[in-house]
């Protein structure tokens, strides 16, 4: 684990929220392969690597209309979502020790707790023992709980927030400060895994405590220089129980 930016002597965590695409899910080649494909297929041209890792955590439409301005992003959503149809389940993995972390954290108890309120969208209704848990995502909710079923770790989660849920999205801190009123959660109780520049963004808004994934694909030890920094890097994904204990 590296050395965290802020003392964590000053810290005391009984909730953790995690980022989908890039951190626990291993989506990275599907994704390079679908931005490849698509804008081939609408301006012939070869979209470059570093394009593609600046779209990484960003909501598709967006990404679309900045990289391809010249394209309907309907049109170029609606291509990209194709080409991913048929070979999604096929093209991610669970990155190594996400399940068994999650479990983990499950297992943690004499933690505060909170017995979760029923009737709201994004909620698992698993809440109430071990550390409080939440994923916040920018992909849409079909492939997001998809991908949760196959694996087998949905059961993990108290709150699922999806693009679907928030009318603003990350680097705003909106999705991060929805999870944490869903949770009922403080934000300084609060650690946030993401791989992007956009989750470091929106948790430091939100007031988290920020961790980023040192297996980035979108943010590499290379492009680290001139970056938002993370209040901490871990290498492995059980170095999260760390911050727990």
């Amino acid at each position: 684990m590296a050395a965290a930016r802020a003392s964590l002597s000053t810290w005391k965590f009984d909730t953790a929220l995690f980022d989908f695409d890039g951190t626990i899910m291993d989506t990275n080649g599907l994704i390079i392969e679908s931005w490849k494909h698509t804008v081939r297929a609408l301006t012939g041209r070869e979209i470059t690597l570093d394009e593609i890792r600046g779209t990484l955590g960003e909501v598709i439409a967006y990404s679309m209309a900045r990289i391809m301005p010249e394209i309907d992003p309907a049109v170029a959503v609606a291509t990209y979502r194709e080409y991913q149809s048929d070979r999604y389940l096929k093209g991610i993995r669970l990155f190594d020790g996400v399940a068994e972390t999650l479990a983990a954290l499950r297992g943690l108890h004499g933690l505060p707790g909170q017995s979760g309120r029923t009737g709201q969208p994004g909620r698992t209704g698993q809440q109430g023992s071990g550390v409080k848990t939440g994923l916040v995502t920018s992909r849409l909710a079909n492939s997001t709980y998809k991908a949760l079923d196959h694996f087998g770790i949905r059961q993990y989660f108290d709150v699922i927030l999806t693009v679907e849920d928030c009318t603003k999205f990350k680097p705003d801190p909106e999705p991060i400060l929805l999870a944490l009123e869903r949770l009922g959660a403080a934000p300084e109780r609060t650690i946030y895994l993401g791989d992007t520049v956009h989750d470091i963004l929106a948790s430091k808004a939100a007031g988290v405590f920020t961790v980023l994934a040192d297996w980035s694909v979108a943010l590499p030890p290379e492009k680290r220089a001139g970056a938002p920094a993370a209040d901490l890097v871990i290498k492995h994904m059980d170095d999260l129980l760390e911050l727990f204990r």
